[in-house]
């Protein structure tokens, strides 16, 4: 068990502070990685996420502050602070309602302390409960890991992998490969809506295996533990249920480009070749996916059925794998008659169907080739790794601003934007640029951007179609088409500023 936030209010020394929970951020079962004090206002570069860090009130007065607490809650909380504790004895002896306020929109956990404790004691107290804690559960690992590898030395089949943990840890356990399908059961039936469970990736060679659940009926099972689990169970998981090399080339295709933006001419002819080899066309379109699971038990057969109705439509198919708790890959199809947008809108009415369960779903835009598929993996994983939002269909190109204005290089920032949304081929046609440029001008108006580029109406329909060919988006899908005029006008701006 490690020390949480609400076990730290409940040390005897942090106790005779007379500590009070003025914002109760996301969870007082937050743990705490370590306790300390700074009152630098830029303390947050220094800090590596799960500290609960202690101030005196008077410090957040200081002169040579430049920000205000709101900036200086909004550093902490993205530095995962997992608590701002306040001395309330002197000078400042309230908490500030600026500060309150930033720690409700942020999530930051906020405590006051009525009472004069030193620091140091505090910090003594709770930092060596911390290591104690930290020494008991590297203990239980440690058994754990013996009692767990002894065991799996004497199994023969993926069925007996699965009784030998569900038997060590009195829980219920289910094993899936890596295409999603259940390999292996033992212990009583999940009961997925009422109880907790864990769920551990399984991998081998640098490729992806399937995912292990556990129930946590008797047991929490932290990230070492979890990560003790995997090592020990992926290599003999793998000898069973290892989807070679076909795993292995999905894989390295969703992992996107190395440079988390656009391929390069080795990664392009490179992926192409892996679609070639998985069975994939060059007449293929796509969409590619992501799914984060609650529970991969639960959720597992809503996905079964998403691609059943997904691929009783001519031509398509699904192509996925199982990470632990996520999914990857991606819609296709072989006919294109319909056009990109008619095909964006088959899938997003196939995965409307896990709006209502407990699965994350993020999915990028429609890829036309294989550059645009690989790039489109580039996003995909980083929105799906963030906090989960289950129960909620979220695309690509809705969160980029978001990670637009969180990048500190905006030349990478620039090219990631471009990627994601009209693509080098629109970005480098002066032409479509400045159609799109005034449909922006003029709040998406055909009047008025027909009357500030001196141009027939059809004209404009036929450059905007010519669009929607090249990327997938048509000007009826409002949200990504809002979108797509922003991009086009911050590239614009963007070219005309470094000739590019």
């Amino acid at each position: 068990m490690t020390v949480s936030i609400r076990s730290v209010l409940h040390n005897t020394q942090f106790k005779r502070a007379d500590p009070v929970v003025e914002v109760e951020g996301k969870d007082l079962d937050t743990p705490v990685r370590w306790v300390f004090t700074n009152e630098r206002e830029d303390v947050s570069s220094f800090l590596s996420g799960g500290e609960m860090l202690i101030i005196e009130g008077n410090a957040l007065l200081a002169a040579d502050w430049h920000g205000t607490l709101g900036q200086y809650v909004a550093s902490l909380a993205q530095a995962g602070v997992a608590a701002l504790v306040v001395e309330l004895v002197e000078g400042v002896v309230r908490m500030p309602d600026e500060l309150v306020s930033a720690a409700r929109l942020h999530g930051l956990t906020l405590i006051g302390l009525k009472s004069r404790v030193p620091f140091v004691d505090i910090c003594q107290s709770v930092n060596t409960a911390i290591v104690h804690e930290q020494m008991h559960l590297q203990l239980e690992v440690d058994t754990m890991s013996t009692s767990l590898r002894e065991g799996l030395s004497r199994t023969g089949n993926i069925e007996a992998v699965a009784e030998t943990i569900a038997s060590l840890f009195g829980e219920s356990v289910a094993i899936f490969d890596g295409d999603g399908l259940l390999a292996a059961r033992a212990g009583r039936a999940f009961d997925a809506g009422n109880e907790s469970s864990a769920v551990i990736a399984l991998e081998s060679r640098s490729r992806p295996v399937g995912a292990l659940e556990i129930t946590q009926r008797t047991m929490t099972s932290d990230a070492t533990m979890r990560r003790a689990i995997a090592t020990i169970v992926s290599p003999v998981a793998a000898l069973y249920i290892d989807g070679g090399a076909r795993m292995g080339m999905m894989h390295h295709l969703s992992m996107g480009p190395a440079d988390g933006v656009h391929v390069n001419t080795f990664e392009a002819q490179e992926a192409h070749a892996m679609l070639e080899a998985l069975g994939f066309a060059g007449s293929c379109i796509y969409m590619p996916f992501a799914f984060r699971f609650r529970s991969v038990v639960e959720g597992i057969n809503h996905v079964s059925t998403m691609v059943e109705r997904f691929e009783e439509l001519s031509g398509c198919a699904v192509s996925c794998m199982l990470e632990g708790d996520l999914m990857v890959g991606w819609c296709s199809t072989t006919d294109s008659s319909d056009g990109a947008a008619a095909f964006g809108r088959h899938c997003m009415d196939a995965l409307a169907v896990l709006e209502d369960d407990g699965i994350y779903v993020v999915h990028g835009r429609v890829a036309l080739d294989t550059v645009t598929l690989v790039d489109g993996f580039a996003v995909l994983r980083d929105i799906a790794n963030h906090e989960p939002a289950y129960g909620r269909v979220v695309s690509t190109m809705s969160a980029l601003v978001d990670r637009f204005v969180a990048s500190s290089d905006m030349d990478k920032a620039m090219r990631m934007l471009v990627v994601q949304t009209i693509g080098f081929e629109v970005a480098a046609s002066p032409l479509l640029l400045d159609t799109l440029c005034a449909c922006f001008d003029n709040l998406d108006s055909k009047t008025g951007a027909c009357e500030q580029l001196g141009i027939r109406r059809q004209t404009l329909y036929n450059r905007l179609d010519k669009v929607t060919q090249m990327v997938g988006v048509d000007y009826n899908d409002k949200p990504n088409w809002v979108m797509l005029l922003f991009a086009a006008k911050l590239t614009k701006s963007w070219q005309e500023q470094h000739g590019e």
